[in-house]
């Protein structure tokens, strides 16, 4: 039912007309329509060739982009490793071999900044492969902390993209925390570290590679884009929605007074109950 109601809307609406992407329905039962590909090597990241050869490296624009733009910061930040970014969903979408999810070009996989025994970057894996709570790894690796809360906040500090959930596992999720207060890191940035990493309850505990997950683009709510969990993080809730409103206003009236087409008058009227 799901997905030929899909293809219902997607046939009356054509390609989309600004020529975006846009996900649809949930992360675990989901499509892209006009998907974007991740390129294989980009400034300060790439693809290791266990996971390029599955063809997982498509998404929303907005998942592509958030990933382009860490690699570039981490780049310009010299953290001295590239960025192992593995999969994100196939080209339309849906199910596949590897994944629960993936499915609405809303997830990647990225994996974990490592150092060898003499605190070195340690070369890609072959396989994703588990540290424990303290950041070791059988192979022999250690999970390089400071590298990863760099990576961590470039993501939730795109400027452009909000990150739902980072999944990862408990013992790491706190090494990073511990990690950026020590560093002196700014309060709010880690209270929304802590808030959006979270170690899953239905999937494996993510301790081999950082689980990334993007809320709907508010553009592809009105058109079937589907999410559980929190609607939005807030600093202290009720003023981060203060601060917001006089821009959220002024886009949905613009829209409500500039765009006669009724999905332009679908959109007014969300931006208004989104506030």
């Amino acid at each position: 039912m799901f997905f030929g109601s899909l293809v219902g809307a997607c046939t009356s609406l054509g390609s989309v007309p600004d020529g975006t992407s846009v996900s649809y329905g949930w992360t675990n039962h989901g499509r892209i329509v006009d998907a974007v590909e991740l390129p294989v090597r980009g400034d300060g990241y790439f693809v290791p060739p266990a996971w390029a050869a599955r063809g997982l490296n498509w998404g929303t624009e907005e998942l592509v982009g958030l990933l382009v733009r860490a690699g570039r910061r981490l780049a310009a930040e010299e953290v001295g490793a590239p960025l192992l970014i593995a999969d994100l969903s196939p080209r339309a979408g849906g199910p596949s071999s590897w994944h629960k999810s993936h499915q609405a070009g809303r997830d990647a996989d990225v994996l974990f900044f490592a150092v060898d025994a003499e605190g070195r970057p340690a070369p890609p894996p072959a396989g994703m492969v588990p540290f424990d709570d303290a950041g070791d790894c059988a192979d022999g690796r250690h999970f390089d902390v400071a590298r990863n809360w760099q990576l961590v906040r470039a993501l939730i500090e795109d400027p452009a993209v909000d990150v739902q959930y980072l999944f990862i596992s408990t013992g790491l999720r706190q090494k990073l925390l511990d990690y950026a207060e020590e560093q002196g890191e700014a309060a709010d940035l880690v209270e929304r570290a802590s808030a959006v990493l979270l170690q899953p309850s239905d999937a494996p505990p993510h301790d081999d590679h950082l689980h990334v997950r993007i809320y709907c683009p508010l553009s592809d709510r009105t058109m079937g884009c589907r999410e559980r969990g929190p609607y939005r993080w807030y600093k202290k809730g009720y003023k981060y929605a203060v601060e917001r409103l006089p821009s959220m206003t002024a886009l949905a009236t613009v829209a409500r007074s500039t765009c006669v087409a009724p999905f332009c008058q679908l959109l007014a009227r969300r931006l208004l109950a989104y506030l």
